[in-house]
């Protein structure tokens, strides 16, 4: 092996380690978060709107934005509360992210 080739390989082994430290790196984030994100999934399915608002402002996060990222349980916020029939907070998730009313209908 040639000393060019050497080092082409040796770059690509230093990038291809420092891009998956990268992503790992991305994914952490601190506890509090991770708390308050469990409390918002526990809100909705406790099909109650106060206790769903508390926990959105708790957690400093828009609906909009939980929306785009928060999973429960392997779905999304919407479609989490229409599978425990939590149609209260269901309706107050679809009304503050301007869902329509085929998107609550096509989830069920």
């Amino acid at each position: 092996m040639s000393m060019s080739r050497r080092v082409t390989l040796s770059a690509l082994v230093c990038m291809s380690f420092a891009l998956a430290a990268g992503s790992a790196n991305a994914r952490d984030y601190p506890k509090e978060i991770e708390g308050d994100l469990i409390a918002v999934c526990e809100a909705i399915k406790s099909d109650n709107r106060l206790s769903l608002m508390r926990a959105v402002k708790r957690s400093r996060l828009s609906f909009q934005t939980l929306n785009k990222g928060l999973v429960c349980n392997g779905q999304d916020m919407l479609t989490f509360a229409l599978t425990h029939n939590a149609s209260t907070t269901g309706k107050l998730i679809a009304r503050r992210t301007n869902a329509d009313s085929a998107t609550l209908t096509a989830k069920r």
